[in-house]
């Protein structure tokens, strides 16, 4: 009889991943926007699990009491009764901060369903201020952290003022990057998207997101083509629509196939696909030796797990592929919405918080575990060889530049589970 498994205190849930937690990593990467939540101070403690936590770069909170993270502070008695008067004085106040460029107005359920219009509010408030005010519509708040990011960067599209026509050749905008925190990793991603462009031939106009000012998100009216990345979907479509550029869906580019895919979209969009074709084949040939003799020491036949974002999975699943890893499982922080199915591997989507199957999943027999941070399994056994990675990492962090996207990417990713995978006896 087997030895009884511990029960995870917490997996990757719904109640672990609100959507939230996405409007305010899309805030935190743009320097200067502020986000007011129409309720009570809860809304203020969740920024600690990307403040200080998971980004060690953040800037959504300050030691003066300026956050860029605030709320109404209304109570479940007040919330019955019309408080607009509230909520547009709470933006005033954030649009007189210096340093304020921009303020996202959004709910909590507890206040949205009450049926206050939000959006009303905003536009009765836009002309008498300095900066801009938007909103992100409540049910960003319903849903996972994934819909409340790419709610945010919709939000952030419909509120600038694109004009069509300002588009200049050759040139491109990468909009839903994941810009989850503003440490080197996620800078070095944004430089290899850039590098990704150039090696076409193509400037890189504008990064949605890249953890720069809200004036420069404009810069996307300039792009001739519109790269859309599953993380914003619908803004990048409506950027497209409005500035009249030509709209490309392209996966993330995460290990070697997504990677040629982008390259191969990208080049088609802009009439290259031999000058893409190339490219993507010279860059293989840069990186992928480096790995011929590590690779059947420590990664063939081992068996891997993973846990986290959906978009991140479907690029692990080729490089463990590539790697010769065994794929036995994952455990995805996301709605089943987001994709991340696979055959022949078993998938879970936010299981529930107790749930020793899901924890078996992720531990017995896996020799490499990729995951985002769980405590859950803090103490509890497991693999001794974990690559932390995504939203949200607490043990890992970044202090130069080593991208996780693009050729590059691969590279510096298989060289972190190099190192894990070396721990083992």
């Amino acid at each position: 009889m087997s030895a009884p498994v511990p029960v995870p205190a917490r997996l990757g849930t719904p109640a672990n991943f609100p959507s939230m937690l996405g409007v305010y990593l899309a805030v935190n990467a743009v320097s200067d926007l502020h986000v007011l939540v129409d309720g009570p101070d809860c809304a203020l403690y969740k920024a600690h699990f990307v403040h200080g936590r998971h980004d060690l770069e953040s800037t959504l909170l300050r030691a003066d009491g300026r956050h860029r993270v605030c709320f109404t502070n209304v109570c479940a008695r007040g919330v019955v009764s019309a408080h607009d008067g509230e909520i547009a004085e709470s933006v005033r106040r954030l649009d007189a901060l210096p340093g304020c460029a921009a303020v996202l107005v959004t709910a909590l359920p507890m206040c949205s369903i009450t049926g206050v219009d939000y959006g009303r509010v905003v536009r009765a408030l836009a002309p008498e201020l300095r900066g801009t005010v938007l909103d992100a519509p409540p049910g960003s708040l319903v849903g996972d952290w994934l819909d409340g990011y790419a709610s945010a960067l919709t939000a952030l599209a419909k509120s600038l003022r694109l004009e069509p026509g300002r588009t200049r050749p050759g040139t491109v905008a990468i909009v839903g990057h994941l810009m989850d925190r503003n440490e080197a990793d996620r800078r070095a991603d944004v430089r290899e998207l850039e590098r990704l462009a150039a090696g076409l031939g193509l400037e890189c106009a504008s990064v949605w997101l890249s953890g720069g000012p809200y004036a420069e998100l404009r810069r996307v009216e300039e792009a001739e083509i519109v790269v859309s990345l599953p993380y914003a979907r619908a803004a990048a479509r409506l950027i497209a629509e409005r500035t009249g550029a030509r709209l490309v869906e392209a996966p993330l580019p995460f290990g070697l196939p997504k990677t040629q895919a982008f390259v191969r979209a990208l080049g088609e969009a802009a009439g290259r696909p031999e000058r893409a074709a190339a490219f993507a084949a010279a860059e293989i040939r840069r990186v992928a030796p480096r790995f011929r003799w590590i690779l059947p020491h420590l990664f063939v036949g081992r068996r891997a797990a993973f846990a986290g974002d959906p978009h991140l999975f479907a690029g692990f699943a080729d490089v463990a592929a590539d790697a010769g890893l065994e794929l036995v499982g994952a455990v995805l922080t996301a709605r089943a919405a987001h994709g991340g199915a696979r055959d022949g591997v078993r998938v879970e989507h936010e299981p529930p918080e107790e749930d020793p199957e899901t924890f078996r999943l992720l531990t017995d027999g896996v020799d490499l575990l990729v995951a985002c941070h769980l405590r859950s399994l803090d103490g509890a056994g497991g693999p001794a060889s974990r690559v932390e990675l995504g939203f949200p990492s607490e043990r890992h962090h970044a202090f130069f530049e080593r991208p996780t996207l693009g050729f590059d990417g691969f590279a510096g990713f298989l060289d972190r589970a190099a190192e894990a995978l070396g721990r083992l006896p």
